[in-house]
């Protein structure tokens, strides 16, 4: 008789596990959220945020895309539950993209409910958008609605390793802009020129919430290494002699960082030490050279890519110093970690605009290949 009941009870506790949770929803019954776009209301409309949806493939029906304007993000949601009868989940979204006007505004009303919410997460990709977010997924979607979420979700995963631009995640974003002194980058998206797809522009600069700044790519580069973000990336060059040009090429490299910190004085002193790392791709002699496949000849390829970017990130310092007035390039906290009693109560002031910042260049070469 024991042994009957006991049959009965593992029967009915396997009957019950298998019929799997009891409130669970079938996913045709959910609007999944990949990419959340941000922007000011469409001329006409009120209200302070619109907010656009990629949603999800579900079944054989391709991606949607939504819009809706209201006071804030939450309202938006609770608009679309009067006229949507799928539920709203956001635990699979990728990507937010923050529209040009929107960040110039603030995005403090757009940050605050996604930190908040804990569906979203921190680790999200974010991107502004040289225009309006709404207006770029709907010109991808014009393109190939089924691979508009794969572009950006793939773009701005794996961009460092392909070009000096950083990759910025929401938590990222919401904690170093409101870091006193300092800035934190993120990247800027926008229609390819040939009207195809998207690119990447270079970076937007934010600091207490706000876009202060848009950084084209070459100025994205120079920020990217002397703020020593892991990137890696292709840099052309070119050799002269006699004011000739005689050679010039590509080279594909990684870049590291190394930062010091002295006093001379009142005043303090940055050195920064940028260490590329990589290969020559191509080179093409304009005019013959004996020393083509030599040691010396990769030397002086290794010297003008030194020359040329350190130039190009001297110019960046002076123009964060001079006209930004904010450390761009995550160099405060050195000077914190010895001197922060004397230096915390200046940076809401001035800080970065009254040091000297000195950067030094290395570049490393292998030449492959069967020429090499």
């Amino acid at each position: 008789m024991k042994y009957r009941w006991m049959v009965i009870v593992v029967i009915l506790a396997m009957s019950t596990l298998l019929c799997g949770c009891w409130d669970t929803i079938d996913v045709e019954n959910l609007d999944i959220s990949l990419i959340a776009g941000y922007d000011t209301p469409p001329s006409g409309e009120a209200g302070k945020v619109a907010v656009t949806a990629l949603l999800a493939a579900v079944v054989e029906e391709d991606e949607k895309i939504g819009t809706y304007s209201a006071q804030t993000v939450g309202e938006t949601r609770s608009r679309r539950a009067y006229n949507e009868p799928r539920q709203y989940t956001l635990s699979q979204l990728q990507v937010m993209l923050i529209g040009q006007d929107l960040a110039r505004q603030g995005f403090r009303n757009i940050i605050d409910p996604n930190m908040r919410e804990p569906r979203v997460k921190p680790s999200i990709n974010v991107a502004v958008v040289n225009g309006r977010a709404e207006e770029l997924l709907h010109f991808m979607a014009k393109k190939d609605i089924k691979r508009v979420s794969d572009v950006l979700i793939s773009l701005l995963q794996i961009i460092p390793e392909r070009a000096f631009v950083p990759r910025t995640s929401l938590f990222c974003l919401a904690a170093d802009s409101y870091a006193p002194g300092m800035a934190v980058a993120v990247p800027v998206l926008q229609p390819a020129d040939n009207q195809q797809g998207v690119e990447l522009t270079g970076c937007a600069l934010f600091a207490q919430d706000r876009m202060i700044a848009q950084l084209d790519r070459m100025e994205t580069r120079s920020l990217v290494l002397l703020s020593g973000k892991k990137a890696h990336g292709w840099i052309p060059f070119s050799l002269y002699k006699d004011g000739q040009l005689y050679d010039e090429g590509t080279v594909f490299v990684a870049n590291q960082r190394k930062v010091k910190v002295s006093r001379q004085g009142e005043l303090i002193v940055f050195d920064i030490q940028v260490t590329l790392k990589g290969r020559l791709v191509e080179h093409a002699v304009v005019q013959h050279s004996s020393t083509l496949y030599e040691e010396q000849h990769l030397r002086e390829i290794e010297e003008a890519v030194a020359d040329d970017l350190k130039m190009q990130m001297q110019d960046f310092i002076e123009f964060m110093q001079e006209e930004l007035r904010i450390d761009a390039i995550d160099i405060t906290p050195y000077a914190l970690a010895k001197w922060r009693q004397e230096i915390a109560p200046q940076l809401e002031q001035g800080f970065i605009e009254d040091v000297l910042i000195n950067v030094d260049v290395e570049v490393i070469l292998q030449n492959t290949g069967e020429l090499g």
